[in-house]
């Protein structure tokens, strides 16, 4: 209330001496964040104004003013905020504005109009964000070789097949990544379809079940699955669940597919394999990096990994294997092991660390870390998201 008074008593001394002409204040005002690319952000901002008497600082956020010379202020939410500074003085007032970016790295999905469609169909494609700010720039891999940076573009197909797509996003903050396999079938007009199929896990212990799913194309009308060693043995569903294995062994999976022109039969040998007690080892077959943090200048690395342990030993260096100017828009990107190295325990935590490769010195990117014993269900992918990092690794059991 004081700070109200004294700002009447200001603006009316102004009035009643014009012919002392009294210097018109010049409101101005900088600011550095202090938490940056975090949810909560504070703020310091720093009066610069001349000729002034009294300050009100307004931040845009609903929250009340304040009087003070140089406040920090912590913004809640995410969002782009207008803070307005005020200078009142003998010689009448002046404001200033300025707008604060709150952000941090995106949250992103997307979905599409239509994922089975016909050479030449058009889909439309729509980017989705839990963040209060839209990203700054989009990045679109259709999967046919094609791209796009609009936010919610559309695309055509020319070729029939099955298509992954991926959507990168980027702010000031960072990049998010996403991608979704084989999210789109292509399918010729008038062609018999062309079976294939994936199931939720193909390594098992007895007593366990699996799910599969269809990935035909040339939209089949009937499905015929056989599992052999499996409880059914049949089923005419498109994506049967539940798959009973009951008995240690390996086992094929038959799927045969039909519609109006034509019938297609894929088997796939040893697909299923059913242990009668947890596996005795854990291979590492590939290593894919879908999301990682990017030095600004310049924004392209020379990455590579190794891994490690906690004690400082080095299981497997693959500074062999260095993929050189991966950029944000060339992932996903893929270290292929040939051999599958086999890790000398089951029961241990692991890190795969990537680094940047220098001339001079190495430069740690970040890491991931993971113990095989923490996944009992003996998945083939284990995707890790951790330290800024998107990693999927194929593994195999036995």
């Amino acid at each position: 209330m004081r700070y109200k008074w004294l700002i009447i008593f200001i603006l009316t001394l102004n009035f009643s001496c014009r012919k002392e002409n009294k210097p018109i204040p010049i409101a101005e005002f900088s600011y550095i964040y202090l938490h940056q690319c975090t949810v909560p952000a504070t703020i310091s901002f720093q009066n610069l104004s001349q000729y002034g008497k009294v300050y009100r600082w307004d931040f845009g956020d609903g929250t009340p003013p304040t009087y003070d010379n140089n406040p920090a202020h912590t913004f809640i939410n995410e969002g782009i905020y207008k803070v307005t500074l005020t200078a009142y003085g003998n010689g009448g007032m002046h404001s200033e504005q300025k707008w604060i970016y709150v952000v941090r790295t995106p949250i992103i999905d997307f979905h599409v109009s239509d994922t089975i469609k016909n050479v030449n169909d058009t889909i439309y494609f729509t980017a989705e964000t839990l963040s209060g700010v839209l990203p700054s720039s989009w990045f679109w891999n259709f999967g046919d070789g094609q791209t796009s940076i609009l936010q919610n573009p559309y695309h055509v197909y020319t070729t029939p097949g099955v298509y992954d797509v991926s959507l990168t996003a980027v702010n000031a903050c960072g990049s998010s990544f996403v991608e979704k396999k084989k999210h789109i079938k292509i399918n010729s007009p008038g062609n018999a379809p062309i079976a294939d199929f994936v199931a939720s896990n193909t390594t098992i212990m007895a007593g366990q079940t699996v799910n599969f799913s269809d990935l035909s194309s040339n939209i089949p009308t009937s499905w015929q699955w056989t599992f052999n060693g499996g409880i059914p043995s049949t089923s005419t569903q498109q994506n049967p669940t539940q798959i009973l294995y009951t008995t240690p062994g390996t086992y094929d999976i038959t799927l045969t597919v039909s519609n109006a022109y034509g019938t297609h039969t894929l088997t796939k040998s040893n697909y299923i394999q059913v242990l009668s007690s947890g596996p005795s080892t854990c291979k590492i077959k590939r290593i894919t990096i879908k999301q990682m943090p990017f030095p600004p200048q310049p924004p392209v690395v020379n990455v590579y990994y190794k891994i490690t342990d906690y004690n400082g030993n080095v299981y497997l260096n693959g500074i062999n294997q260095i993929i050189y100017q991966v950029s944000q828009y060339y992932l996903p990107v893929s270290f292929f092991i040939n051999p599958p190295y086999t890790f000398p325990s089951m029961n241990k935590l692991y890190k795969i660390e990537f680094y940047d490769r220098k001339q001079m010195n190495d430069f740690l990117i970040g890491y991931v870390e993971f113990n095989p014993s923490n996944y009992p269900q003996y998945p083939t992918i284990v995707t890790l998201d951790q330290n800024n990092m998107n990693v999927e690794i194929e593994w195999l059991w036995q």
